[in-house]
């Protein structure tokens, strides 16, 4: 992003008194060596009146200099110094006519009047080469006769006219440079305190890491966090950092920095760092950064400490499972005597049937929740494998769900080959399609339709639902597989369910070594696809994931 520079950038570099110090003493500096050389070639020379005058004119000057305050309305009088030194160099130069360097003194307070002044003060060089010019003139009470001596006299004027401006352009020039380069300079400070305040403000690790991999920010959170974890410089990693399940090591090749500077960008990663009895949840992101042209200029890492929140989650689904497993007790024995009601008695000739059916049919609803509940909050989700037909399941799935299609008015159609035949557990499978095609039909208005397919691409097989429902915001998409959630739609229109249908299917998928994914448009319909491998990885062997 380019910067734009003010007129006020243009404003003259800093005239200060020392800044002037210095040309001054470099013009003494060549009086006295134009005085050591007189002095070893003809040192009477020295008390010519000239030479005398000049030297007084030089003393002036500098007490001048001196006199005058570093700010005020006096400042104005410093451009007297020069010119004061120019009259000086006239005196010189008609004291030494043999010695035509002795004109190159004029060369100073010429430099000094063009890059340390404004506009205003350009003609004075000019007009003092002109009196150093005619100084021999006035001497010798003639003008010029021939060409040459006029020439004598209008080469210097000339030269230093054509210097002063190009000095000038060259000082103006190099003030604006010098402009942009404050501006540049305030805005780079200004956002290294923005930037360094932020970090400090946030309750976040920020780190970023120059493109060498070297560090050029670390707020304190940083070091607390790098502390806990046992961080090593040398492998930039910490030996005390622990997967989402608290117990598996994490190689250093897989923790944040080494992912984050070998290019890799990521969001919401969990991990734990600290030793067991004292470790804190983060979650880790990293992205690379890049100038507006794309140039790259560094990677940054923000760890978030969530550790309330994962203990909070831990709470929720220990109690959530305790609770399941109480009322799973209780329930089973209610199912069970209304099984025996109904078997041995005759409900119909009692009255009793549709009331022991609602309250079978609701047990029965409920005995299913408490399922879910508890298949949530397994750690890892269990799969028994063995050769399996998913197109046989695939059909079967479809086969129960037409009753419910049927009631609600959706059409269900199953587009499968004969056989696809894979590696895995045939009823998890069947779970998750069921619960991906009830879905389907729950959520397509009357006269809608959902398809379920089956194919094979080399070595994965693909599953897929798609129906003409109401669709899913992209929003509720991104969540659409965490535990509990449920979609807007659904909340407003108090559609039964407690949000746990799709992420069991995502943890039976993912426990199969494949993923799920979900393409919708509010009021287009959804896909649904789950992909899975032919064959299960075996020991040892890379994820087919």
């Amino acid at each position: 992003m380019g910067i734009s520079v003010p007129a006020a950038a243009a404003a003259p570099l800093p005239r200060t008194n020392h800044l002037f110090a210095g040309a001054q003493f470099a013009f003494i500096a060549s009086i006295l060596m134009l005085g050591l050389y007189i002095g070893l070639t003809s040192t009477w020379t020295l008390l010519e009146p000239d030479f005398l005058i000049g030297l007084s004119l030089t003393a002036a000057a500098t007490s001048l200099l001196f006199a005058v305050p570093p700010s005020g309305a006096l400042r104005g009088l410093l451009v007297l110094v020069p010119t004061i030194d120019i009259l000086a160099v006239g005196f010189f130069r008609d004291t030494l006519p043999n010695l035509p360097t002795s004109g190159l003194l004029i060369v100073i307070p010429v430099l000094w009047l063009a890059g340390g002044f404004g506009v205003s003060a350009l003609p004075v060089p000019v007009f003092g080469a002109i009196f150093v010019s005619l100084i021999p003139v006035a001497r010798a009470g003639a003008w010029p006769t021939t060409p040459g001596g006029w020439g004598a006299i209008c080469i210097l004027p000339a030269l230093v006219l054509i210097m002063t401006v190009t000095v000038h352009l060259a000082a103006r020039q190099l003030r604006a440079h010098e402009g942009r380069a404050r501006i540049a300079l305030a805005a780079a400070t200004e956002a290294a305190a923005i930037a360094t305040t932020v970090s400090e403000s946030v309750d976040a690790a920020v780190a970023f890491f120059r493109p060498d991999g070297t560090a050029a920010l670390r707020n304190e959170a940083t070091y607390e966090q790098a502390r806990l974890a046992g961080f090593d410089p040398k492998t930039r990693a910490g030996v005390h950092v622990y997967g989402p399940d608290r117990k598996t090591r994490l190689p250093p090749e897989k923790q944040v920095i080494n992912r984050a500077l070998r290019g890799e960008s990521f969001r919401g990663d969990l991990y734990w760092v600290g030793q067991p009895g004292d470790q804190r949840a983060i979650i880790g992101n990293a992205r690379q950064v890049h100038t507006d042209e794309g140039t790259f200029v560094g990677t940054i890492t923000v760890g978030h400490d969530v550790t309330d929140l994962a203990d909070a989650v831990a709470l929720r689904e220990a109690f959530l499972i305790d609770v399941s497993h109480e009322l799973r007790t209780p329930l089973t024995s209610i199912i069970g005597y209304l099984d025996l009601l109904t078997e041995g008695h005759d409900l119909q000739q009692l009255g009793l049937e549709r009331e022991v059916s609602t309250i079978q049919r609701n047990a029965e609803q409920l005995y299913a929740i408490i399922g879910d509940l508890l298949a949530a909050g397994d750690a890892e989700m269990r799969v028994r494998i063995a050769l399996t037909d998913v197109a046989d399941i695939a059909r079967e799935s479809a086969a129960a769900i037409l009753p419910q299609a049927s009631e609600a008015g959706v059409t269900v159609r199953a587009e499968v080959p004969p056989h696809v035949e894979l590696e895995g557990d045939g009823g998890r499978l069947r779970q998750v399609l069921d619960n991906l095609l009830s879905n389907a039909v729950k959520y397509t208005p009357r006269g809608g339709r959902v398809v379920v397919t089956v194919g094979v691409d080399g070595t994965t097989c693909t599953v897929t639902i798609a129906d003409t429902g109401i669709g899913i915001s992209p929003d509720d998409q991104r969540q659409l597989f965490d535990r509990f959630f449920r979609a807007r739609e659904v909340r407003d229109d108090a559609r039964p369910g407690v949000g746990l249908g799709l992420s069991i299917v995502k943890s039976i998928t993912e426990a199969h070594h494949g993923w799920i994914t979900v393409s919708s448009r509010p009021g287009r319909g959804s896909t649904f696809t789950v992909t899975l491998p032919l064959r299960q990885p075996r020991a040892g062997a890379p994820s087919a994931s």
